[in-house]
């Protein structure tokens, strides 16, 4: 968790738009092997992201009372670039094709994906989600640890059940199994609804470029 805290706190985001109270760890010591891989939420499976740190999210609270999201609405990831998460967090909305990110950069659409299709996409599973085509690395040199990882971010959401539509993967995976828990031709959802996406934690994975991860 220090070490989350420290790369999230290079990056200059503003303290307010984090929650403590939704931090979780998801590492193998604080989410041993014994625990469960999937559960439920919102009436829908939920797969566990094992191997991530999340740090909460201020969510307003009219949105959690008049949607019940934390009983109505399913679990979904979604991969994104450090950037792109900064605009989805500062703008209180999710970005869809075309829009202007908070660096000035406009967002494209990701390679795979229909030309002049417009939508957000989510997932069932980080599995799919962290896929470097969602999920790039950033490298960080921890002041804390001496150490050089490579770093991915991806968002987890509440979303609204009715307000997607869910198709095969578009990554070009063929027969092999992304995910364990959730079969190839279901692990893809995508909406032009921004306001049926909830982000509520930044998910963090490390990878040390040199030695075991350090959470």
């Amino acid at each position: 968790m220090k070490l989350t805290k420290e790369f999230v706190s290079s990056l200059g985001w503003a303290k307010a738009l984090f929650d403590p109270s939704f931090d979780k760890c998801y590492c193998k010591d604080c989410y041993p092997a014994e625990y469960p891989n999937v559960t439920k939420a919102g009436n829908a499976e939920y797969v566990i992201p094992r191997g991530w740190v999340r740090l909460g999210l201020h969510v307003d609270v009219v949105t959690q009372e008049q949607h019940d999201i934390w009983n109505k609405w399913i679990v979904t990831f979604h991969g994104t670039t450090i950037i792109a998460a900064h605009s989805i967090l500062a703008h209180r909305h999710f970005c869809l094709p075309g829009d202007k990110l908070i660096d000035g950069s406009v967002l494209g659409i990701r390679q795979g994906h229909i030309p002049d299709k417009k939508h957000i996409y989510t997932s069932p599973t980080i599995a799919y989600s962290s896929l470097p085509v969602y999920s790039p690395r950033k490298e960080f040199r921890s002041s804390r640890t001496n150490r050089v990882y490579e770093v991915q971010v991806v968002l987890q959401c509440r979303q609204k059940p009715t307000s997607f539509t869910a198709q095969s993967e578009t990554v070009r995976a063929g027969s092999k199994r992304i995910c364990p828990f959730i079969p190839n031709e279901k692990v893809e959802y995508y909406t032009d609804i921004r306001s049926a996406i909830v982000a509520y934690g930044l998910l963090v994975r490390f990878y040390e470029i040199s030695d075991d991860c350090d959470f």
